[in-house]
């Protein structure tokens, strides 16, 4: 791993913190004159130009989305800034640990310091949720327990701004899976219940130290999230468990609508436990909700007579009153009492009922048994047929690969001889167009095309030589057809419009060749290296066709015309190209018909 630097913008770095995504460091601010974490864009090499600009907005993104919080309870950004290709922001350096690193130490928190970290988690969330930011990532690993006693939210690296587009395509995933809210996990649109949701994770795991949804995989893991429920927890009392349970609804709707909901419901689950569940005294180095005890002695048990009893034990329990069956009441008899107004005496008391036995099974077991040897010795055969079929398929594809070769080399010879055959060129085309079809290789096949437009370009450059331009044409357009990536025969038929147009009787009759003559020298030029000689040869071969266009034009008094054909000229050729210097001269001449 290389040094880190000393220097970013204003900051001197002290040491490296940490590394993942990106690169935390701890640094010095000499003009605020205070230690800060500096956190820095990592961009590996090798990145694309989307990825990376991808990167850098979702940087921007978090620096934009903790930048405009100020809340004791979320950690703060001085300022994101860039020095040469390096993004980084400055943030209020935290001096202390995360909950990550309490849980895993301590097991698991008592439960009133797991509702205090809570609630001011929840205090952070609502500050950022009434300022449009939802933070989609709440995890022990982004909560910070600082020496000074505070609790602080970190990382809005993937956080959702409301009032922004979404850089989030819908479907995309972004989150830790263990903390995700259902909705986040099939990548629905998500609001503030799903930081609530989160939220409810956290407190379940550190009252218990486990997760409430578990899995060996992510997919297992989300699929808990989806379909199961979370274990009850014995370690909290019957209203912090509802508050829980609530909070880990599968809806959005039947959760918390807001954090400060939530905190009140945990403020009025924490009172009710001092309340109701708080026993006499607690157990010698125990504490029960987070309290020693000793607590107040229970009121002593009075006689009927309204005085203590001393030493002396309480008096027996009566017997219970079973009372007869009561058809009107869902008390069926008992020893406590009926619960509807309806119940009359005088009923006989109500018939046993034994429940029928059990269903017997549909398979007996050696059944079931014999049903699994089966299945697994169809699947056994079954893999062993597939594996013989593709092996006879693989064998006959390599058979028929070659024998396809063999065919292709008794037909390249023949080609071969053809090639050095003292035939006219247009013979041998005759015999080759015939036998390039058969060739079955690609490599092969492309190969000979190739040779065939260069028969083609010798008979279209006789028929050129001879007058005869129509046939040239064909011939030039053919040899382009069958080796398109061909710059020399791209600028064959270029030089074969331009002729055509100097021939031509009349000037609107000769634009159109001109054009053409135009548009295939770019083609030329197009398919060759920029720095090349050929390229430069191509653009002045169009910047002279662009010339004799102009003067055409001019020469017919059509100025305006010739001028745009002059200007198009120079912008399409270098400067560097003789014929440049000749549309400029031109272009000059005209001007002075123009103004």
């Amino acid at each position: 791993m290389s040094s880190p630097p000393t220097v970013l913008g204003q900051y001197q770095i002290i040491r490296e913190i940490a590394r993942s995504n990106d690169i935390v460091y701890e640094a010095y601010d000499p003009q605020m004159d205070r230690r800060v974490a500096l956190k820095e864009l990592s961009l590996p090499a090798g990145i694309t130009d989307a990825q990376k600009q991808d990167r850098i907005q979702r940087f921007d993104r978090e620096a934009k989305a903790a930048g405009r919080l100020a809340h004791p309870n979320i950690m703060r950004v001085f300022q994101v800034a860039s020095d040469g290709d390096r993004h980084y922001m400055a943030m209020e350096f935290l001096d202390g640990h995360t909950l990550r690193n309490e849980i895993d130490t301590k097991g698991f928190l008592p439960v009133d310091r797991a509702v205090e970290i809570a609630i001011a988690v929840l205090k952070g969330l609502g500050h950022a949720h009434a300022n449009g930011v939802v933070h989609r990532d709440i995890k022990p690993d982004n909560i910070q327990l600082l020496t000074s006693g505070e609790i602080k939210i970190t990382d809005f690296g993937i956080a959702r701004l409301t009032f922004q587009p979404n850089l989030t395509m819908d479907g995309q995933v972004f989150g830790t899976p263990s903390y995700m809210s259902p909705e986040q996990v099939v990548g629905k649109e998500i609001d503030a219940r799903s930081d609530l949701f989160s939220v409810g994770v956290l407190l379940y795991e550190m009252v218990s130290g486990t997760k409430p949804f578990t899995g060996d995989s992510v997919v297992a893991i989300t699929y808990a999230i989806m379909n199961s429920e979370p274990t009850a927890l014995n370690q909290v009392n019957h209203s912090m468990w509802l508050v829980i349970s609530r909070a880990l609804d599968k809806s959005p709707a039947l959760r918390y609508a807001s954090a400060q909901e939530m905190i009140d419901a945990l403020e009025q689950a924490t009172k009710q436990a001092v309340v109701l569940d708080l026993p006499a005294a607690a157990p010698p180095g125990q504490t029960i909700y987070g309290q020693a005890g000793p607590y107040p002695v229970p009121p002593p048990v009075l006689s009927p007579y309204g005085q203590p009893y001393g030493g002396m034990q309480a008096p027996p329990a009566p017997p219970p009153v079973v009372y007869p069956y009561n058809p009107y009441s869902t008390n069926m008899g008992g020893a406590a009492p009926p619960h509807t107004p309806m119940y009359q005496q005088g009923f006989p008391q109500a018939p046993v009922y034994y429940p029928p036995p059990p269903r017997q099974p549909l398979l007996k077991p050696e059944t079931k048994h014999f049903i699994g040897k089966l299945l697994l010795t169809f699947l056994v055969m079954g893999t062993l047929v597939v594996v013989a079929i593709l092996f006879v398929v693989g064998l006959s594809q390599a058979m028929n690969t070659a024998e396809m070769q063999r065919k292709d080399e008794v037909t390249m010879g023949k080609i071969s001889q053809v090639l050095k055959s003292p035939s006219t060129p247009q013979e041998k085309i005759n015999q080759l167009e015939s036998m390039i079809p058969t060739l079955k290789s690609d490599v092969n096949r492309h190969e000979q095309e190739r040779n065939l437009a260069v028969l083609y370009e010798e008979v279209g450059q006789a028929q050129m030589k001879g007058r005869d331009l129509t046939s040239a044409e064909e011939s030039f357009k053919k040899a382009n057809e069958l080796d398109q990536d061909n710059p020399k025969l791209m600028s064959d038929l270029a030089a074969l419009y331009g002729m055509a147009a100097l021939q031509m009787s009349s000037v609107d009759d000769s634009l159109d060749p001109f054009d053409k003559s135009i548009e295939w020298y770019q083609k030329a030029a197009d398919h060759t290296a920029e720095t090349s000689q050929e390229h430069l040869q191509y653009l002045e071969a169009e910047g002279r066709t662009y010339y004799a266009k102009a003067y055409q034009l001019y020469r017919a008094s059509r100025f305006t015309d010739a001028g745009e054909t002059l200007r198009a000229g120079m912008g399409a050729i270098p400067e560097q190209a003789p014929s440049y210097r000749q549309l400029v001269q031109l272009n000059d001449t005209v001007s002075q018909y123009t103004r």
